[in-house]
C-alpha cells in the first residue's frame, strides 16, 4: 500500500510542477520571439529560437516529413541576409 501512496504523491508533485511551469509559458514564448527578432543576437541563437518555436507549434522536423509541395515539386528552404551567410 505504501508504494501506491508514494506513486500518488509523486503524481501530485509532478502535476503541481507542471501547473506552476505552465504559468510561465507565455513569458517563455515571448522571450523566444524576442530572441528570434533581435538582429543584435548571433544568427545561430536566432535560428535556435525560431526552431524552438516551430518545433512546439508544428512538431519536430523528424516527426513530420514533407518531401514535396502540393504541385509535386521538391520543397526547398533558403535563407536571406546574415542567415544566408551563416547557413553555408
Amino acid at each position: 500500500m505504501a508504494a501506491k501512496r508514494k506513486k500518488a504523491e509523486k503524481s501530485s508533485a509532478v502535476l503541481e510542477l507542471r501547473r506552476l511551469l505552465a504559468e510561465r509559458v507565455p513569458e517563455a514564448v515571448a522571450f523566444l520571439v524576442q530572441m528570434m527578432r533581435d538582429e543584435a543576437q548571433k544568427p545561430e541563437l536566432r535560428m535556435k529560437a525560431a526552431e524552438s518555436i516551430l518545433d512546439r507549434a508544428c512538431g519536430k522536423a523528424s516527426s513530420i516529413q514533407p518531401t514535396e509541395s502540393e504541385g509535386g515539386a521538391p520543397i526547398s528552404i533558403s535563407f536571406e541576409g546574415v542567415l544566408e551567410e551563416w547557413s553555408r
